[in-house]
């Protein structure tokens, strides 16, 4: 359903999985713990095929509202996997723009200027195999849930013509704490950080 004034839409689907093909990992304890040494796990993964049907329920509402130059932009996703142990899913997926756009110079100058957030349930992610590029399960030995902290990034994006000047200011409130660095099991996020560019399009 889509509201074309307000800018509403909501989309619900349900989907039925036959035969869900998806890499586990078949690790086990390599070196058990002692009292001076901690356990050592291998990370091996292998093609499983989950026999019994799969369903996965999502819902995802959009709107966007707007009052003179101010504009925030909403998306909400809800998500559920009827088995979470074979397919892990963050129930709650948000995203929100709050931003100023306005005009300067008889609006020769367009300036966009604002923040965003990310932000999606704890879960257990899947980690990251780099050597075949592919995700797969967390050993279920030592797994444990990523998410429960917002991304948020700072912007200002100047236009001038065909040129375009960006200032970002990546993770701003850069959480404390082991986990909350990480939306990739054992892939650490990007620490708080400055980028500034500048696009040129070469067009006649």
């Amino acid at each position: 359903m889509v509201g074309q004034r307000r800018q509403t839409q909501l989309s619900i689907g349900a989907e039925n999985i036959k035969n869900y093909t998806y890499l586990d990992n078949t690790s086990v304890v390599a070196t058990p713990a002692t009292e001076t040494q901690a356990a050592t796990y291998r990370n091996d993964a292998a093609v499983r095929q989950h026999t019994d049907n799969l369903q996965v329920f999502n819902a995802t509402f959009s709107q966007n509202f707007r009052l003179g130059i101010f504009h925030l932009d909403n998306v909400v996703t809800y998500q559920k996997s009827s088995n979470e142990d074979v397919l892990p899913l963050p129930q709650l997926v948000l995203y929100h723009n709050l931003y100023m756009q306005f005009g300067l110079a008889k609006k020769v100058l367009m300036v966009e200027m604002g923040a965003d957030l990310r932000y999606f349930s704890e879960y257990y992610a899947p980690d990251y195999a780099p050597a075949i590029g592919q995700f797969y399960l967390q050993n279920p030995e030592t797994r444990y849930k990523l998410g429960g902290f917002p991304l948020v990034n700072g912007y200002v994006n100047l236009h001038l013509k065909r040129t375009r000047i960006f200032l970002e200011m990546y993770n701003l409130v850069q959480p404390t704490g082991d986990k909350s660095y990480f939306q990739v099991a054992h892939y650490p996020l990007n620490p708080r950080g400055l980028k500034l560019g500048i696009s040129w399009n070469f067009f006649d």
